[in-house]
């Protein structure tokens, strides 16, 4: 998913109080452990999935349940093809009609799940807390309970230009911008990209879980430093100023380096050519107190049940087919998916370690690299005023001895309310 697609959140008070209300009146009757008292293993079932609409994707999932469906003769799905960044937008306006099983980001279960649209996932937590990465279980749980089946990775990496940095120049942001240049949008920040430097100087998003309203501490020295250190990269001449023109200048020879995600690693081919394209983890950076490894926002691919299936057991058994260790590398080997595993098997399988992408990412999401995104409803107050803060600091708007000042604005404003 682009980066994007992270930033997509509704939270409306009214529609989820309505939201919960509705589930909790027209909710099945659940024995012991939770699952409708008429249905059993064997039971015939109509399932509806909704899966991203990417070209190719109702197709792919067709043949990869075939293995499924003989598993379970009884089961009939109907694949539909919708806009996953929209899950809880569409899942929330209308449950009865929405799918049993659907995929979403990660980000938006904590908003699902205080709406009462998810169904918990308690059939399979066990074997997902045992076989797949610890990353992909935080994404999965919210609140101490998991919810959904993580299939998928997404991280930014660094892309580098081999003719110009070597391996050993990309390991730290110092020897990438004095031995050659990074492309940067300072101006116009895109906090998904650049506010994980607060994090990666020691401080906290919504505490140290994600879960915490009131636990972000970018306010403090550590956070401070990372503003002087923005305000430093604009006389810094290997730090180079770029927007839209990210991969024109990468083709043109203007940058040797940029930091993104999956998505723009064909256009980088296109821009230099396969042989010259080098994709590795983020570099460290020395912030003001010594080097640190830079950070990315790590984002979780999930399937989720809908908590008004009429069919829970059905519908958690596809969800947890779909995010297992076979579909997973289906999934990876599949040109047309090629999503990045979270399952512990298929990331150590030849094949993952043999890519330099998957590798990239994979290094990337463990907990030295990367911050799992918080998925709690504040995180929609999180990208404008973060974003803002950080171009001010680089472009000069706000000088120094504003900082302190600016940051405690900033924990305020994307902090819980009183």
């Amino acid at each position: 998913m682009k980066k994007s697609n992270w930033k997509k959140f509704i939270f409306t008070g009214a529609m989820l109080s309505i939201a919960a209300l509705t589930l909790a009146g027209c909710g099945s009757s659940k024995d012991k452990e939770g699952t409708s008292t008429s249905e059993t293993k064997d039971s015939a079932a109509e399932l509806k999935l909704w899966v991203t609409n990417q070209p190719g994707t109702k197709k792919f999932y067709e043949g990869a349940l075939a293995d499924f469906k003989k598993e379970h003769p009884k089961y009939k799905i109907t694949i539909v093809e919708t806009e996953d960044a929209k899950a809880q937008e569409n899942v929330k306006k209308d449950p009865d009609a929405a799918a049993d099983v659907f995929t979403l980001p990660h980000d938006q279960l904590g908003q699902m799940v205080d709406a009462g649209v998810i169904y918990e996932n308690e059939k399979f937590g066990d074997d997902i807390k045992k076989d797949q990465t610890d990353a992909a279980v935080e994404a999965a749980t919210y609140k101490g309970k998991m919810y959904a089946y993580p299939y998928g990775i997404e991280s930014q990496v660094l892309f580098y230009n081999k003719e110009k940095l070597s391996e050993d120049d990309i390991k730290t942001y110092e020897d990438i911008t004095s031995k050659a240049t990074m492309g940067l949008n300072m101006e116009a920040v895109n906090a998904y990209a650049l506010a994980p430097l607060f994090m990666s100087n020691g401080d906290y998003l919504y505490g140290k879980t994600g879960e915490d309203p009131k636990g972000t501490d970018f306010n403090n020295a550590k956070g401070v430093e990372v503003l002087k250190w923005m305000a430093t990269q604009k006389s810094n001449k290997g730090a180079i100023q770029v927007s839209d023109d990210t991969m024109a200048a990468f083709g043109s020879g203007k940058i040797a380096s940029f930091e993104s995600g999956p998505w723009d690693k064909a256009a980088a081919i296109e821009a230099i050519g396969k042989d010259n394209l080098g994709i590795a983890a983020y570099p460290t950076v020395n912030l003001g107190s010594g080097e640190v490894q830079q950070k990315s926002f790590l984002g979780v691919k999930l399937y989720a049940v809908n908590a008004a299936t009429k069919v829970p057991l059905a519908a958690m058994e596809l969800a947890n087919y779909l995010s297992g260790e076979k579909m997973q590398e289906i999934q990876f080997k599949d040109s047309t998916r090629n999503i990045i595993p979270t399952n512990k098997t298929v990331q150590d399988s030849d094949m993952v370690k043999n890519d330099a992408l998957a590798k990239a990412v994979v290094t990337m999401s463990g907990s030295d690299y990367s911050v799992v995104m918080p998925k709690i409803p504040e995180m929609v107050s999180f990208w404008t005023p973060t974003s803002a803060v950080m171009s001010d600091a680089y472009t000069g708007k706000i000088q120094e001895d504003q900082y302190q000042a600016k940051l405690d604005q900033l924990v305020k404003d994307i902090s819980a309310k009183e």
